[in-house]
């Protein structure tokens, strides 16, 4: 009998993260050439809209949360604080750095806004993909505190507390809320973790839809020097410095590391959230955002390739 052809799942395991990178290509060629069919409304806009993410984001730190075992929190806050903690300090120390020695403007056109919202950025997407392949289940549930670090929370109070600015804190709670919630419910039933764990692919793919769509290749080119230099700096100083502490440290194979060296599509909108707070800024907010942008797609692209080299290399933890 004639084996039958899966090209959508295979599509799907071309690469570490394919689930959440594939559909984010495939939206971004259709927002690019054919933008118009995103917007017919109904339930067809609904299903394809950008508007999803942060639901989709909640759900999937509610079921990160359902994985968690109470008595084996330890290690899971260990690995995922430890990276996301690292990921905070290098953007903050570049910060420092940069104001002090090239203030607002930055350096080689990258202004201190899209440098800073850029490496205090990560894709927890790609992260949740690549270890609910690759990791153990200790892995999942850092999911849940990988999320603090792409909020807009984290930059706007960076760049508040270099100018002096108050900021509230509250996003901060309101992002664990859902993770707290999905690790209640799943330390009190079993059965309800087993059952909603089999919808993480799902969401996960859609998740990548929803980034795809705010991706214009278009505008994105507008800034090809400066995007493409910004994603060099990212992984020049993001990524030994990761892999330093996941494998020195945290004494792991390393993937888990590399896979948050990608930046979330939510930090495009990240350098107007901080010119309100900080208005200094706002004369750098369009330039940062297409820069940015441009190295979310480069970056959303190439880590899958580098987690393949990494896993290669180093091995995963199955």
């Amino acid at each position: 009998m004639k084996k039958i052809q899966k090209p959508i799942t295979c599509a799907l395991n071309i690469m570490a993260g394919g689930i959440v990178i594939v559909p984010m290509l495939v939206m971004s060629a259709i927002s690019t050439i054919a933008p118009e069919i995103l917007n017919l409304g109904g339930f067809t806009s609904a299903l394809f809209s950008a508007d999803n993410t942060q639901f989709i984001i909640s759900v999937l730190l509610f079921i990160a949360g359902t994985q968690l075992d109470i008595q084996e929190m330890g290690p899971a806050i260990k690995r995922g604080g430890l990276l996301s903690l690292t990921r905070i300090l290098i953007g903050f120390v570049v910060e420092i750095l940069v104001l002090t020695f090239f203030g607002l403007k930055g350096i080689f056109g990258i202004s201190t806004l899209s440098l800073v919202i850029a490496l205090l950025s990560c894709n927890p997407g790609v992260y949740m993909a690549v270890c609910q392949e690759h990791g153990d289940r200790f892995d999942i549930p850092g999911f849940g505190i990988m999320n603090l670090v792409p909020v807009p929370t984290i930059p706007v109070i960076m760049f508040g507390f270099a100018a002096g600015v108050g900021v509230d804190y509250i996003s901060l709670v309101t992002t664990i809320i859902p993770f707290f919630l999905g690790m209640l419910c799943g330390n009190n039933d079993q059965s309800f973790t087993e059952m909603v764990s089999d919808a993480t692919p799902v969401f996960l793919l859609f998740m990548g839809v929803s980034c795809g769509v705010t991706m214009n290749w278009k505008i994105l080119l507008s800034q090809l020097g400066g995007g493409i230099f910004l994603a060099c700096i990212y992984f020049a100083i993001s990524l030994p410095v990761l892999i330093l502490v996941d494998r020195m440290i945290l004494k792991r194979p390393g993937y888990a590391a590399v896979s948050m060296t990608s930046i979330s599509p939510v930090s495009i909108i990240m350098p107007a959230a901080v010119a309100a707070a900080v208005p200094e800024y706002a004369p750098y907010t369009i330039t940062a955002s297409a820069q940015i942008a441009l190295a979310v797609a480069l970056t959303n692209l190439a880590t899958p390739f580098i987690c393949q080299w990494a896993l290669k290399k180093w091995g995963d933890a199955k």
